[in-house]
């Protein structure tokens, strides 16, 4: 041990992991920036590597403080521009840095450590005497270490002296060392102040919660106890959520580590290839970050091996000669998305049948009945690959199958598209944490379980009455006919081999079913009753019952009863179910007049005794049940002291023309987002969430803050519309609004294509109080004929799914096939957003996917398309975050 003092090197370690942690990115920028040097960015990296190693030599640590004074001699010679970076310098740089970085992770052992090779390449660049361009073909034998950075993000362990070929059988233990790759696991995580800060504050209010409970409990005040209870419920979701706070961390800790990764590997296998990275500020849960490392460095990888095309191959198909590899992550439905894109080659499906069928992964029948999309899905097979020679790299057949695995052991999924010619699009959803898990409560045979919310499609109810003609066979499996799909059917109780399960027949009374969805597959759970939500904290389970293939973990209810939490993938995969493909079963033909009507889920609930309103359950974050006297009055606004911090609350009557809501010891209060605020909209019931297809009608009862009125039940229900309420109420919130347009002489002009005349004049309302300019078409072959005119110069379309004579997946396709109009960023709006909705209109070639009554979301969207045609307008050279340094 260079020193004795535990404590003070773990805190060296520590200091020096957060000096190192931006330096790579910063070389490779400076890599980027050539001959035009910031010096400010190289005194970053200077100061960084002047810390390391000062305070390597007050501790003794030797090699530290020797590699750290060689790195430090070049960044001075930069700094002062005597020296000017190249590809070749930085490529000895960022390799030094890589044995630095060892050797402060193996503290103990650093001085042990030979970095001779690193400290005489850093000398002689800066001395500058010529040795340096002769010592070059040495690096690769006298820095094995740092070479093998490149080499270990890779699936394989060790590298292959010589090609192979692919078929020729390998050992298993070299395919078994390759699978299993390990993330180094963090013990420390950085928090910021005022996390902390919330956090004692909470556990304050908790010690004082404790305290009134008991003082109530002994007094036996049973009125006190349950306002004590309430406010303890308040605290305790408060905490759970400031500590779940510690714990999260921007995904661009492992975005940033690609840049590095893509340039030494198009610089290996000679090819061109640029880094763009979008979302890296989005959180998710230390856990997470930790287990997708390897999974995403997989794909990444993959992208620039199998996906971009050589120079010369891309020249010749008219593409630029650098390829470009896209990681964008972003919040979707409650859960994070990570898209991995390439504009390479894509995936020859044709290739990837015949490889499956010679190796006797599928017949040749099958084969020839297999769509693109089906036959994308070989490359998840164990062992499957279409490499022609085995490498370093890539081609031994092990790696998407585990990138698979690991990504669904977090409750993850992945899926894929890829066109030929234009590139492959790899899209992994995840959860935002695996600790605390919202999960809803069910019943069968009489025991109870947790499903997770996440997996969760929705709730259905077959009445008695309806069973034998919604519930049917085919060929042997049960199936449910909802929306004019057949969905497969799962018995709870006979998953699980329960001995007291009974065969139900198909028209045996009312059916609780439980829609759920595991990856792009969907199915319904028959189960005895729905019990309730409710926030579960996830248990492992015994070793006993691992081997079982439904359940997920386990969890103890507030009556201290153990739950054990169903694991939807498991029971679909232990019931052999077979998705149905919708577009085969059909009941309603798309160009039926019937589709012009569109459903709605909506939150019906009641103001005053005779009055109805709805909200679309798209737009609602959560809805919380308070008591009245927790809501505050100050300065004539009403406010609700939230999770820490002060909830805006609207009323109905003070800004629409109701009835004044009556008295009530408790009310509901719905929250959700305006300008990336929380306001809550206060209803004295809730009445029920219903799917509704009834026409909406945009006329009668319009007003400031009343979108329109349906009716339900035979009584009209006014529908509310958020943003305008929430704008009647606080006009200065939205006083200063983006503008879009380039000048007032030249708006954006955008193609509506809406056959619902409500949501088509919702749209271009709020589209045209923005400053563009809207032209209206009533379906998609009427907005295709527009288009195809060349009367308009159109800048982006937005497009309903569901129209008659040609539906927006049609529109869209017809949009992105066509050389005209290929370039027309589409956004599609739809009522209901499924994922396989989502599925359907990436395939098409949908730009951006959005809820149609989510006025800020859209236009969010909107802005974001349109920026780069903005740039072009003004004359910009303005480019996206795209680091050019990682071009080799």
């Amino acid at each position: 041990m260079p020193f004795d003092d535990p404590a003070l090197l773990a805190e060296f370690v520590t200091e020096s992991r957060e000096h190192l942690a931006d330096v790579e990115g910063q070389l490779l920028e400076i890599e980027a920036n050539g001959a035009n040097i910031d010096v400010d960015l190289v005194n970053k990296v200077f100061r960084a590597i002047h810390s390391i190693k000062g305070a390597a030599g007050f501790m003794g640590l030797v090699r530290v403080n020797e590699l750290a004074h060689a790195l430090e001699n070049v960044l001075g010679k930069m700094r002062t521009k005597e020296l000017t970076p190249n590809s070749q310098i930085v490529d000895v740089m960022l390799k030094g840095a890589d044995a630095l970085s060892g050797l402060i992770n193996d503290i103990e052992n650093s001085n042990a450590v030979d970095v001779s090779a690193h400290v005489i390449l850093l000398n002689e660049i800066f001395e500058g005497d010529g040795a340096y361009s002769s010592a070059q073909a040495s690096t690769d034998h006298q820095s094995d270490d740092s070479d093998a950075i490149v080499d270990k993000i890779a699936a394989p362990s060790e590298t292959a002296d010589k090609s192979l070929p692919a078929d020729e059988p390998l050992k298993e233990t070299a395919v078994a060392q390759r699978s299993q790759a390990t993330s180094q696991v963090e013990s420390s995580i950085r928090v910021q102040v005022g996390v902390l800060d919330r956090l004692m504050n909470l556990a304050g209010e908790l010690v004082l919660g404790r305290n009134q409970l008991l003082q109530t409990v002994n007094n036996a005040d049973g009125t006190s106890m349950q306002a004590v209870a309430a406010r303890l419920d308040q605290v305790t979701s408060e905490l759970q959520e400031a500590i779940m706070q510690t714990r999260m961390q921007p995904i661009g800790n492992v975005f940033n580590k690609f840049p590095r990764v893509v340039r030494d590997l198009s610089a290996k296998l000679g090819k061109q290839c640029n880094v763009v990275m979008e979302g890296g500020e989005v959180e998710v849960d230390k856990t997470i970050i930790e287990a997708i490392g390897d999974p995403l460095t997989h794909m990444v990888r993959n992208s620039v091996d199998h996906g971009i095309e050589m120079p010369e191959k891309r020249m010749s198909t008219q593409k630029e000669p650098a390829g470009t590899v896209t990681l964008r992550a972003y919040h979707q439905a409650g859960k994070v998305r990570i898209d991995i894109c390439d504009d390479g080659g894509g995936i020859d499906t044709n290739r990837l049948k015949e490889k499956a069928v010679s190796k006797g992964i599928i017949t040749a029948e099958r084969a020839s009945q297999m769509s693109d999309r089906e036959a994308v899905w070989l490359i998840f097979h164990p062992g499957f690959s279409t490499a022609e020679k085995i490498s370093d790299v890539s081609g031994r057949g092990v790696g998407m199958d585990v990138v698979r695995t690991n990504i669904e052991k977090i409750g993850g999924s992945v899926d894929i598209e890829s066109t030929l010619g234009q590139g492959t699009s790899v899209q992994i959803t995840l959860p935002l944490t695996l600790a605390i898990i919202p999960s809803m409560l069910i019943r069968s045979c009489n025991r109870r379980f947790a499903i997770p919310q996440v997996n969760i499609v929705e709730l259905v109810r077959v009445r008695a009455s309806e069973s034998s003609q919604r519930i049917s066979r085919v060929k042997g499996a049960r199936v449910l006919r909802l929306r004019g799909s057949l969905l497969p059917l799962v018995d709870l109780d006979q998953a699980m081999n329960f001995a007291d399960a009974k065969e139900k027949s198909d028209s045996e009374g009312a059916r609780q079913i439980v829609v759920v969805e595991s990856g792009q597959f969907r199915y319904g759970l028959i189960v005895d009753e729905i019990d309730d939500s409710e926030e579960i904290v996830v248990k492992p389970l015994g070793r006993h019952l691992k081997s079982c293939g439904c359940l997920a973990g386990a969890t103890i209810l507030g009556d201290g009863h153990v739950a054990p939490i169903l694991d939807v993938s498991g029971i679909a995969a232990k019931t052999d179910l077979r998705s149905h493909e919708q577009e085969n079963n059909k009941e309603h033909h798309q160009d039926d007049a019937s589709l012009a009507s569109e459903r709605q889920s909506l939150l019906m609930f009641t103001n005053a005794p005779t009055e109805q309103f709805a909200v679309p359950m798209s737009l609602i974050s959560r809805i919380e049940r308070i008591r009245t006297e927790q809501i505050d009055t100050v300065g004539g606004q009403e406010l609700l002291q939230y999770r820490g911090t002060s909830l805006p609350l609207l009323t109905i009557e003070a800004h629409i023309k109701a009835q004044p809501r009556p008295a009530m010891d408790y009310v509901h209060v719905v929250v959700f987002q305006i300008h990336g605020r929380e306001v809550g909209l206060i209803a004295a019931e809730l009445n029920d969430i219903r799917e509704v297809a009834a026409e909406i009608d945009g006329n009668t009862f319009r007003e400031p803050g009343i979108a329109g009125s349906i009716v339900v039940d035979d009584k009209t229900i006014r529908i509310v519309d958020l943003y305008e309420l929430a704008f009647s109420a606080h006009p200065k919130w939205f006083a200063e609004k983006p503008k879009v347009t380039v000048d007032e002489e030249s708006p954006f002009q955008i193609l509506l294509a809406e056959d619902s005349s409500f949501f088509r004049k919702q749209a271009k309302d709020y589209l045209e109080s923005e400053g563009f300019s809207i032209i209206e078409a009533e379906d998609g072959a009427q907005a295709w004929e527009l288009l195809k005119s060349g009367e308009y110069k159109v800048d982006l379309v937005i497009t309903d799914i569901e129209m008659p004579f040609m539906n927006g997946f049609e529109l869209t396709r017809t949009i992105k096939s066509n050389s005209d109009t290929c370039h027309l960023p589409v956004i599609a709006l739809t009522s209901l957003a499924s994922d396989e909705d989502q599925r359907r209109g990436v395939e098409a070639g949908v730009d951006d996917y959005q809820i149609k009554m989510d006025r800020e979301r859209v236009m969010s969207a909107v802005w974001r398309l349109l920026s780069p045609k903005k740039t072009n307008r003004k004359g910009s050279h303005s480019k996206p975050e795209v680091l050019e340094g990682c071009l080799s």
